[in-house]
Parts: C-alpha cells; structure tokens; sequence
C-alpha cells in the first residue's frame, strides 16, 4: 500500500484541432505593422469555449498553444495601456 497522496489528474485536451481551425483563417505575423487583428489569450480562450463549451481546456494550454504554432504577442501600437495581444495575419 502507498501513502503517497494522490493527486487528481486534469484531463488532458488536445487543443491543437483549435489552432489548425485558427491557423486556415490567420498566420502568426512577425511584427505589429504586419498584423491585421490582435486578440488576447482570453479572447482566444473565450472563443473556444464558445465553439466548444465542453472542451477542457485552460488559458495556460492556449498561451502555450499559440507561442508553440508561431504567433507572438506585444503591445497593440497606440494603446493606452499595458494590454499584450496576439498578432494576427488574415490570410
């Protein structure tokens, strides 16, 4: 017998199908000038709750997610604030 604590596992969801989906409209752009939309992560996040509110997924795997398919994120030119996005290229 082990009296080892055991720790729930957290399902684990693939989120990659999400990405593909995300990547046939729009390309990770390389610089600020060169994108045409910024999302955040939680606009990303909402957005595949809203398509799929059953998917197990967390703003961590989507951060994760995006920074892994090649998109980068900044300070969206002439905001007021201090609001990392995505950069985004329409295809």
């Amino acid at each position: 017998m082990s009296n080892q604590k055991e720790t729930p596992e957290r399902p684990i969801t693939d989120i990659s199908i999400y990405v593909a989906a995300l990547s046939a409209t729009y390309r990770p752009a390389s610089a600020p000038a060169e994108a045409t939309h910024f999302f955040s992560t939680s606009e990303v996040f909402d957005a595949i709750r809203g398509i799929d509110p059953s998917a197990k997924v967390s703003a961590e795997q989507v951060f994760s997610a995006l920074r892994d398919a090649g998109f980068k994120f900044c300070n969206r030119p002439g905001a007021q604030g201090l609001e990392f996005k995505w950069m985004f290229r329409e295809r």
